[in-house]
């Protein structure tokens, strides 16, 4: 057998027995609707649109997994990046994670904007392999006045808390 042949079949073997090697679960924890963030925030369907097409699959409980998520070792790449994305921000549990202090809030929605505004978020190797998630000038505009507005909006609940105490 030749060299070329004796390492594609090699290759094979390989990527065979990466696919029964046991690797992360992908998986979508409940969503429990008074903890996401349409529920914390006042959200706009503009926004829920972007949020849907360019957010969610990282950034929730809502994942969808496409099906070469379920080929390794892609799958553990995939798998890595939405854990991740969900630890920073996830938009299923906005109330128990960035939802849960004002400040936190606030600061995560500032952040976001910064993100979509240089095109740091989507990721691009994500928007390359999902076209429908690049978002275009109007997209961060209106994300972004949503996010600022919203914002302005908590710093004044913030306030009226601090006062009330």
């Amino acid at each position: 057998m030749s060299l070329l042949k004796l390492s594609a079949a090699a290759g094979c073997v390989i990527f065979g027995g990466l696919q029964i090697a046991p690797g992360p679960r992908l998986s979508n924890p409940p969503v429990r609707p008074e903890r996401t963030l349409e529920a914390n925030l006042e959200v706009p369907s503009e926004v829920t649109a972007i949020l849907n097409r360019s957010c969610r699959d990282c950034h929730s409980n809502e994942t969808r997994w496409p099906w070469y998520s379920h080929v390794a070792p892609v799958k553990w790449l995939i798998a890595k990046d939405v854990e991740k994305a969900r630890g920073i921000m996830n938009f299923s549990e906005w109330s128990d994670n960035a939802g849960k202090r004002l400040e936190s809030a606030i600061g995560m929605l500032a952040a976001s904007c910064a993100d979509v505004t240089v095109g740091r978020m989507p990721k691009p190797d994500y928007a390359m392999l999902h076209t429908e998630a690049k978002l275009d000038k109007e997209d961060v505009k209106q994300f972004c006045a949503w996010s600022q507005k919203e914002g302005k909006r908590l710093l004044v609940l913030k306030r009226k808390k601090a006062a009330e105490q």
